[in-house]
């Protein structure tokens, strides 16, 4: 490997590691900008022409998954006002 050589895309393996990363913080928090990063990295790897083809199909798969539940993991209005009230409480004298 040359040292003065810029590699702009990471090996596939990295993105999974990282897209398995925000997909467990996803699947135990919710978070929902973990999936999106998670659905950002499969969809490189999915592209990715030099990535094992069951690799790209699999990434794929998982991409249309988080996609089609990104309406379901909302955050309801009602948590929301009990999380408001929880720091409330804990903000008084």
């Amino acid at each position: 490997m040359e040292p003065n050589v810029l590699h702009d895309d990471p090996p596939p393996a990295r993105m999974v590691a990282g897209a398995l990363a925000h997909l467990a913080c996803h699947m135990t928090t919710g978070c929902p900008r973990a999936a999106e990063l998670a659905a950002l990295l499969l969809e490189r790897v999915a592209a990715d022409a030099d990535a094992d083809p069951h690799l790209r199909e699999h990434a794929r798969e998982l991409v249309d998954i988080l996609e089609r539940e990104r309406p379901v993991r909302r955050v309801s209005a009602s948590r929301f006002a009990d999380t408001a009230e929880r720091l409330a409480r804990g903000w008084r004298p």
